[in-house]
């Protein structure tokens, strides 16, 4: 059995007691994501401020669910192609991501989404309810582009494939976006381990996004094939190889996404000095 020592578990128990009883598993790494991206933001950075404003102070491990419970609304169908990007390659064999192959411009995909809400989010000109919503979709898609079959088109992201896990059948997708980080949560409060406070301790946004989406795991979440995957439980040794995975995953989004979150702060700030200094002037001239 993995061993459960790892630093995001007081997290993921605490996010997990807190989730209401009809909450997807999925939302568990969403949610861990953004809180651990804001226990990287300094208490006085305004990325802090900015956040409070543009979600109207609603709590942003909550705000970055939005995208999952509107994506099946006829009217946001739109939105559906964002949250992944389908990598046209042969896991375990070779993998790899293409923009030009893989990311529709017609549609848009994870990569291009993240570019294009980041543009919203920094956009003054935009109505506050706009950046809050664009605000909403990229704190979700940061959690998305660190999931392995955010970023596979085989067999629609693992969602075609039957799998066999702990006993019961699944497809590979769920096996990743949800039973996985329930089981370590599962593990981890049968071994007692959550007495302790865990702490932890841009400018092309498109290239930054390919970048974390390019480096994943699909190997090993592909390991053996389709044939050997749908002929054996992956229960234990499976799981063993995954838990590392989805926790460097999950602290690696969380950790960009603070960056990402204080780059753009800071870059509002400075333009918003800029246009103060300017306007200053212009009454001197007067």
């Amino acid at each position: 059995m993995a061993p459960i020592t790892h630093h995001l578990l007081p997290l993921l128990f605490t996010l997990f007691t807190l989730l209401p009883p009809a909450t997807p598993w999925g939302s568990l790494g969403h949610r861990t994501t953004v809180a651990l991206s804001l226990l990287h933001i300094p208490p006085t950075h305004p990325a802090h401020a900015l956040l409070t404003t543009l979600l109207h102070a609603q709590d942003p491990t909550t705000a970055a669910l939005f995208p999952d419970r509107i994506r099946y609304i006829p009217s946001f169908a739109y939105t559906a192609p964002w949250h992944y990007i389908d990598a046209l390659d042969n896991p375990p064999h070779q993998c790899g991501i293409s923009m030009s192959r893989d990311c529709l411009p017609a549609d848009g995909c994870v990569v291009t989404a993240i570019a294009n809400h980041t543009a919203r989010v920094a956009d003054v000109d935009l109505p506050l309810w706009q950046r809050g919503q664009s605000m909403r979709f990229m704190l979700h898609f940061f959690g998305d582009v660190h999931q392995p079959l955010h970023t596979e088109n085989l067999s629609r992201g693992g969602n075609d494939i039957d799998v066999v896990f702990d006993r019961q059948k699944h497809n590979l997708h769920s096996v990743w976006d949800t039973l996985i980080p329930k089981k370590v949560v599962e593990i981890a409060g049968e071994m007692g381990v959550f007495g302790s406070k865990g702490r932890w301790d841009l400018k092309n946004e498109t290239e930054a996004a390919y970048a974390w989406a390019e480096f994943l795991y699909a190997s090993y979440v592909m390991e053996g094939g389709l044939e050997e995957l749908g002929s054996k439980d992956l229960g234990e040794a499976y799981f063993e190889g995954a838990v590392p995975i989805v926790e460097e995953m999950i602290v690696k989004g969380g950790r960009r996404l603070a960056r990402w979150l204080m780059m753009i702060a800071q870059d509002l700030a400075h333009n918003a000095a800029i246009d103060s200094s300017e306007e200053h002037m212009s009454m001197q001239e007067l």
